[in-house]
């Protein structure tokens, strides 16, 4: 080419890299915008996400301090009504005395969520208060609770806006019942209070963040208590236009807004509150929300420059290589000879028509001797290996297939043996028609012995989970310890044992109870599975078991929580079963935990059958066959796996820990048989256990076949 040409030609190339490179500027500006934009968006989502979370979390909290009061309120009213109050007097007299003052005070006793609690007469005359004896002289006939209840039989608690206290002027709110004469007349009222303050502190505990508000709201739009304290606006309603009440009557949800308060953008989750007429709002600043999307947004911004300026010297750089290809392509031949790895070239029919002088560390010459002017097929003559495996990569290399670490050993003229990886692509005029291939070479053989040692490693590695194994072994282990000592006293408290309880409390006692002993049976699944997984778990004895009658056992053991469940269980069983050698603790605890599993998972007026039969290659094969939800082939390989749970809102309704079916698994391969689970989604499911042949006692029969042969 003349130096005429050749300066064109670089006119042209530097032209179409600068257009390139502004390009690439660009597109650098515009996905760096996006990128921006879209982190923002995520940034919204996840916020919205966090708040409707607490939202809940907030509103059933919420519900449990209302339903508290509610509770002593409801109790009060019984109170009144148990003397046979007929008559409005009549209440007045009743609830006007000391009696009732101290009955109102011991009530509150062990409630601190209520403030006070009241009598109110059909005047709306306070009879008697909890804060003092005798009653303050107080009228709440202006009250909106009072007026609603007067003039409806409402049966439900009637919560009012909050109030401005006659005795110690803060807000307040009020949880209201009516009282109501044998045929249905107005008597009076029982009241509760709750500081309004008392939710702004419990909402001030939960915040995290200082953008972060909670408001609590009836469910007309008015605001009973909020954090941060806002007390100027207590006893205002929303405006009407507000999507608040849109989101409460779709039974919550969360949206983006201007704010009622001080026109900041926000974030707002509505949650109603479950029981009572009342909403848990929890808003959010966008501002502060947003916090951790400008700290990305800087950090991408500074990328996208960061790029176009390295961009730009990368532009300089090769604008000055540009004119230096000849120098270039002398340094790639340098390196090309000096480097440990070798590049290799063949023409269209596979002859090497380059080796760089890197193939010298592989034991070959590059001059005289070498593999120049061969074809691979004609060098595979010196290697070692699979037949098959060369033929195959002669085929790929006729189909001008890419070459991808293709190894093999092979002995070099001096004997030597080493191990080679090979890759290369092949090339293409611009028509298109093949030309050769182009690789490297590299010799592995180190790099195998390093990879023996990552094997031993990873030896090393598994032995490090197998201690990881023994170690939670020994944590449930020193779990148990003082988780038997919660059953034990709790079932102390149950029974009356420390003394006598209210049966509110004794009904606690027997919750912490029966909680209790569920976790022991969860930590006691836990350690069987660690002690299988780290090789300690054993079977106890190997002794003459007949099957038959351990399923009768299992069967009797679970039929009364079968009943409770309104379910049919049942067995069958083969004539002249033989006996067994195996557990019969651990073909118990299998039997038991499969029977559990279809309890749980069958819902009432279901049957689950047990059955034992004779198996086609002589074994001995149980089966528990249930009715109940059944799962799909994806859902039975998940609940084989250790703490695999189908759905988690199974787990929810029906307790469990997804160790049933792992434990019963290992338990039976243990016994060196097998364990396999037929479902159909709402049709059922069969869990088989097969036991081998090796483990019939021949000859024999189970007891129960020896008493029938008997009568």
């Amino acid at each position: 080419m003349s130096a005429q040409g050749k300066a064109t030609h670089h006119f042209r190339s530097s032209r179409a890299l600068v257009l390139g490179g502004c390009l690439f500027i660009v597109i650098t500006i515009i996905a760096a915008g996006l990128a921006i934009w879209d982190l923002r968006e995520d940034r919204i989502t996840d916020e919205m996400k966090d708040t409707q979370s607490l939202g809940v979390v907030l509103a059933e909290q919420t519900a449990r301090t209302f339903q508290a009061v509610d509770l002593v309120v409801q109790e009060t009213q019984a109170m009144v009504l148990a003397g046979g109050v007929q008559k409005p007097d009549e209440f007045r007299l009743r609830t006007g005395t000391e009696g009732a003052h101290n009955f109102l005070v011991d009530l509150l006793k062990n409630l601190p969520q209520a403030d006070a609690l009241a009598l109110i007469d059909d005047a709306g005359r306070v009879t008697n208060f909890s804060w003092s004896w005798p009653a303050p002289v107080i009228d709440t006939s202006d009250r909106e609770y009072f007026r609603y209840l007067h003039d409806h039989d409402a049966p439900e608690a009637f919560i009012g806006p909050p109030i401005r206290s006659k005795v110690n002027g803060e807000w307040t709110i009020a949880i209201a019942r009516r009282v109501n004469g044998p045929n249905g007349e107005f008597l009076g009222i029982v009241a509760g209070y709750v500081e309004a303050q008392y939710f702004g502190e419990f909402y001030k505990a939960i915040s995290t963040d200082d953008g972060e508000s909670v408001s609590l709201f009836r469910r007309d739009g008015t605001l009973i208590s909020r954090y941060p304290d806002l007390d100027a606006k207590i006893g205002e309603k929303l405006s009407t236009a507000s999507p608040w009440y849109k989101n409460l009557a779709a039974g919550g949800g969360t949206y983006r807004s201007q704010g009622y308060i001080g026109g900041v953008p926000r974030i707002i989750s509505v949650q109603p509150v479950h029981g009572y007429p009342l909403a848990v709002t929890v808003g959010v600043s966008e501002d502060v929300a947003l916090a951790p999307w400008r700290r990305q947004s800087t950090i991408v911004a500074i990328s996208a420059v960061g790029a176009v300026v390295g961009f730009g010297i990368l532009f300089r750089a090769l604008s000055v290589q540009f004119g230096r290809l000849a120098l270039s392509e002398a340094r790639f031949r340098d390196f090309a000879q000096s480097s440990s790895d070798w590049l290799w070239e063949t023409d269209r029919h596979h002859r090497f028509s380059y080796l760089s002088e890197g193939v010298n560390t592989f034991g070959f010459p590059t001059g005289p001797g070498s593999a120049v002017g061969r074809t691979r097929r004609e060098m595979a003559g010196d290697a070692e290996g699979d037949p098959a495996k060369w033929e195959e990569h002669y085929a790929a290399l006729e189909r001008h297939e890419p070459v991808r670490a293709f190894i093999y050993t092979w002995k070099n003229p001096g004997g030597l043996e080493g191990i080679a990886s090979i890759s290369g692509n092949p090339f293409f005029d611009p028509r298109g028609r093949f030309l050769g291939y182009r690789g490297t070479g590299r010799d592995i053989t180190e790099a195998v012995r390093a990879d023996r040692s990552l094997r031993e490693a990873k030896e090393a590695a598994e032995a490090a989970n197998l201690a990881k194994s023994q170690f939670l072994a020994n944590v449930s282990h020193e779990l148990r310890t003082p988780l038997n000592a919660i059953i034990g006293f709790s079932e102390m408290l149950e029974r009356g044992m420390a003394g006598p309880m209210r049966p509110k409390q004794r009904e606690y006692a027997g919750l912490v109870h029966e909680s209790g002993r569920h976790l022991l049976n969860v930590i006691n699944d836990i350690l069987d599975l660690a002690h299988v997984d780290s090789g300690k778990f054993e079977l106890h004895e190997e002794i003459d078991v007949d099957l038959r009658q351990i399923v009768d056992t299992c069967v009797s053991l679970m039929r009364d929580r079968a009943k409770e469940g309104n379910l049919r269980l049942s067995t069958e069983t083969e004539d002249r079963f033989p006996l067994l050698v195996a557990d019969p603790t651990r073909l118990k605890q299998i039997l038991l935990n499969l029977i559990s599993n279809a309890i749980k998972f069958t819902e009432p007026g279901g049957s689950i059958v047990v059955a034992t039969r004779r198996g086609a290659d002589g074994g001995v094969t149980l089966e528990v066959r249930d009715t109940g939800l059944g799962m799909t082939p994806d859902e039975v390989d998940i609940s084989l796996e250790p703490f695999g749970q189908v759905d988690a809102g199974h787990t929810r309704r029906r307790e469990g820990t997804g160790l049933g079916l792992p434990l019963a698994l290992r338990l039976t391969e243990l016994h060196g048989g097998s364990l396999h689970v037929a479902s159909e989604k709402g049709r059922g499911t069969t869990v088989t256990v097969v036991l081998p042949a090796s483990r019939v006692i021949a000859g024999t029969v189970s007891r129960l076949d020896q008493t029938a042969g008997a009568a």
